[in-house]
């Protein structure tokens, strides 16, 4: 899980999701590619 100020999706698989306030992105494919933003 990468903590990051700016979130984007970088590949076609990712998904955005919004828990408890907070903007992930998901990738079940690829976890590398898991982020979360603040």
């Amino acid at each position: 899980m990468k903590v990051r100020a700016s979130v984007k999706k970088r590949s076609a698989e990712c998904k955005l999701v919004r828990r408890k306030g907070r903007l992930y992105v998901i990738n079940k494919k690829n976890p590398r590619f898991k982020q979360r933003q603040g």
